[in-house]
């Protein structure tokens, strides 16, 4: 007998049966993937560098904001994930030592942003925003030198 009479001759619901059985067990227990081999990691000698120890403490209590190129202090401190208000801006300057002009940061410039503030702080920075002259590049206004002097 041939395979088309052997078919002919298989009960249908029998038929659905098997075909229902092939394709659910196909569906279920796929094929195995092959396995991808795990990239590897290169290693160089050389350590990252790490902040000075007595920065690493500090930073522990700070967040790190990294300057987008066209922002200013003002605009960074209006940001709500900040202290959203423009005139805190004297809390991130008094921060880092390492921004000479408070009228000019960097792109790329990683910033300190401290959370654990005072009252006090909070007030006498916004006191100095208020009152410190306009803002020009190049010239370090001397009341932000005092300011962040009295901050220390």
């Amino acid at each position: 007998m041939n395979i088309q009479a052997s078919i002919k001759n298989i009960n249908k619901p029998f038929a659905v049966l098997i075909v229902i059985l092939v394709f659910g067990l196909s569906a279920c227990c796929p094929p195995k993937a092959k396995q991808m081999e795990e990239p590897v990691m290169e290693t160089t000698d050389s350590m990252p560098e790490l902040p000075p120890a007595n920065e690493v403490s500090a930073m522990a209590s700070d967040d790190v904001y990294i300057v987008i190129a066209g922002q200013s202090l003002w605009r960074i401190s209006e940001m709500p994930s900040i202290y959203n208000d423009p005139y805190r801006w004297p809390l991130i300057y008094a921060r880092n030592k390492d921004i000479e002009d408070a009228d000019l940061i960097y792109p790329g410039q990683r910033l300190l942003i401290r959370r654990d503030l005072m009252r006090t702080e909070i007030d006498a920075a916004v006191m100095h925003a208020r009152n410190r002259g306009s803002w020009s590049l190049g010239a370090i206004e001397e009341t932000d030198l005092v300011y962040r002097a009295g901050t220390m």
